[in-house]
């Protein structure tokens, strides 16, 4: 059974389900689904650059480094992560630079 958004083990209660347009927007970026890939292996909260680089790695297959960190960090953040935090996946805090929490019912 799906979690209600308003169960307490939902860290974002106001999200509401997903609507497939939203879950198709949202997954067709390669980046973002890594991006989800990541976050659903930690707990947060997560510095964006330890996203960028774990982002960045699982990109290239844990091999050596084509774009670099710091672009993969820029693209996560004026894009990537205010998507998501709009569609209500994450919250991610711009200032610190900080996904504060992961909604974790993405099927729903």
């Amino acid at each position: 059974m799906t979690p209600s958004p308003t169960e307490p083990n939902n860290p974002l209660p106001e999200a509401a389900l997903l609507d497939d347009d939203t879950r198709h927007r949202i997954l067709s970026s390669k980046r973002r689904r890594v991006l989800l890939d990541v976050l659903d292996d930690r707990q947060t909260p997560v510095d964006l650059d330890v996203l960028a680089e774990a982002v960045e790695t699982r990109e290239n297959g844990g091999g050596a480094r084509s774009e670099g960190v710091e672009p993969v960090a820029v693209t996560l953040h004026h894009n990537h992560l205010p998507r998501l935090a709009e569609a209500g996946i994450v919250e991610y805090d711009p200032v610190a630079r900080r996904v504060e929490s992961v909604r974790d019912d993405l099927t729903g």
